[in-house]
């Protein structure tokens, strides 16, 4: 069913790629390095969006045909609007160490995620960050599910996580980073 999309590239983060699909302004489809990494990313984002702490996920995961070849494994999901830049001349976009209205905000959502859903979202600044429309109300969400974004995720709940197939050598993630400590 992916592969009948046709994506147009969006933005790029540090290790996803994610388009915004033709002619469907509020679906994106998101590409991870691997489909393990895809995996890991569409289980934690469709549970969160259950709860509406994440845009909504649509399919299962696979790959759409972009520029005649095919994208890297990935998923179908709600595209977010970002977050506003600061007001606050001292923020330089990070915002969660600032104290702007954004780092606040964000913070709420970073001590939700931990604090009820087990997860600590250690990649917080406002480009992982977006709007979602629920019930006529704007509601911030996280919007990057990728493993270098979490620094703990709380297995009772989530289910046991494979580090091994989700890391590799080279890798900057947050996993790397404790497991070489």
């Amino acid at each position: 069913m992916a592969n009948s999309y046709v994506g147009l590239y969006d933005s790029a983060g540090s290790r996803n790629t994610f388009f915004v699909i033709a002619g469907r302004r509020k679906l994106g489809f998101k590409c991870f390095q691997n489909k393990d990494h895809a995996d890991f990313a569409y289980r934690i984002q469709s549970g969160l969006a259950e709860t509406d702490m994440a845009p909504k996920v649509y399919g299962d995961i696979g790959r759409i045909r972009y520029d005649k070849e095919l994208t890297d494994w990935g998923y179908l999901t709600e595209v977010a609007k970002p977050m506003k830049d600061c007001c606050d001349e001292e923020c330089d976009g990070e915002c969660y160490d600032s104290g702007c209205y954004n780092a606040c905000r964000i913070q709420e959502v970073t001590w939700t995620l931990e604090n009820q859903y087990g997860l600590v979202y250690a990649d917080a600044h406002r480009g992982n960050f977006g709007w979602i429309r629920r019930n006529r109300c704007n509601i911030l969400v996280p919007i990057d599910f990728g493993i270098e974004s979490f620094g703990y995720i709380e297995e009772e709940k989530w289910g046991e996580v494979d580090w091994d197939s989700l890391t590799e050598e080279s890798c900057d993630c947050t996993a790397c980073r404790y497991e070489s400590i």
